[in-house]
């Protein structure tokens, strides 16, 4: 930190007094002044930019070799390296044989798979979580698995627990791996394969906070932001950044990894949903009413004001929407009350970001309101 309050023009310009303890940097503040971050270095890759603009990192080579370290530690951890496929968006990912675009349908998604493991021997597969989870459901749905996929990760948006049964169903002889991780800081933490309910921080080059809304640590048990410094990059430095994700401190039982571990990896603070009294609710105390109606294959919950909602969703073939639309207004008017309107909002399919991500839950209201 001393380094970075004397060298780093970032914080240089924000942060000058050497010896002070330095406050969370957001990534508003990131946003508006990357070109101090990034310290004269050319910028080596982007964040998606899914809901403002992206903001460019730059990287060291020895810190680039971290990562590198880090996936080899990640493959040690599940059984060592197999041969892969992933199905993410081309947007922020190489083009290859081995890549396949997040948005091809289902049934293009499910023959690449069939081939590139007849032709390149691929058992693993590489996607993010609503992509996975759509697949699963597509593969229940006709009545057939792949069991000759060893291994399927996860990475990039928020994974919900539930997701673990529905790739046993689908992939009988997987073994479902997750990952945390940011293009700005690479991998923060990996899924315990022993306690899949913790989370490995990658403590030998990341710093990882859990702090309440006063910027206090959270003792395990209690969900706060997640706040990361970067101990080793000294091109576009990160020194207490504040990533808008959610997470709980933990104490993982394993006995077998000897870094930290966090737990209740919840994604993005925008994804949480306010009520009339102010306070805070989670999505996925909500996304069962969702996932589990048949008349739908896709939703997204665009929260506008404390009691007006959208709810966009793609309708199963030849389904009525109407049983689905009582019980989601029954739910949305127990939880945020008798004022509380919604739009439905049906479309084919819900479209990703351009950068590939998908969000269940939107929150519109600004931070600061009341």
């Amino acid at each position: 930190m001393r380094w970075a309050q004397a060298d780093h023009p970032f914080y240089r310009r924000f942060h000058p007094d050497i010896g002070q303890p330095l406050p969370v940097v957001t990534r508003a503040m990131v946003q508006a002044h990357n070109d101090l971050l990034l310290n004269g270095h050319p910028a080596q890759g982007h964040t998606s930019g899914s809901t403002s603009m992206p903001i460019h990192v730059s990287w060291q080579p020895d810190r680039m070799r971290m990562e590198a370290e880090d996936t080899q530690r990640l493959m040690q951890w599940y059984g060592g390296p197999l041969s892969y496929i992933k199905i993410v968006a081309l947007a922020t990912h190489k083009a290859d044989e081995r890549t396949l675009e997040v948005d091809s349908p289902l049934a293009e998604q499910l023959a690449f798979i069939h081939d590139r493991h007849q032709r390149l021997g691929a058992v693993s597969l590489v996607s993010y979580p609503t992509n996975l989870e759509r697949l699963c459901r597509f593969l229940i749905e006709r009545g057939e698995t792949l069991p000759f996929i060893r291994r399927v990760t996860a990475m990039s948006e928020a994974y919900d627990d539930h997701l673990d049964d529905l790739i046993r169903q689908a992939f009988p002889n997987a073994v479902p791996v997750v990952t945390y991780s940011a293009v700005e800081l690479g991998f923060i933490a990996i899924r315990c394969p022993h306690r899949p309910e913790n989370y490995h921080v990658m403590a030998h080059k990341l710093g990882v906070e859990i702090l309440d809304e006063d910027g206090r640590p959270c003792p395990p048990g209690r969900l706060g932001q997640v706040v990361v410094t970067d101990y080793f990059n000294r091109h576009s430095t990160l020194i207490r950044y504040a990533l808008g994700d959610l997470a709980e401190n933990a104490v993982c039982g394993c006995g077998r990894i000897g870094l930290p571990a966090i737990t209740r990896i919840a994604g993005k603070m925008r994804g949480l949903l306010r009520k009339a009294d102010g306070s805070q609710m989670l999505f996925t105390r909500l996304s069962p009413v969702f996932r589990d109606s048949p008349e739908i294959r896709q939703f997204q919950v665009v929260q506008h004001t404390l009691d007006r909602f959208t709810i966009r969703a793609a309708l199963r073939d030849g389904s009525d929407p109407a049983p689905f639309e009582a019980r989601v207004r029954e739910r949305f008017i127990r939880e945020f009350g008798p004022a509380t309107t919604l739009r439905f909002d049906y479309m084919s399919e819900i479209p990703r970001t351009p950068g590939g991500k998908y969000f269940a839950a939107l929150c519109e209201i600004p931070e600061d309101l009341p």
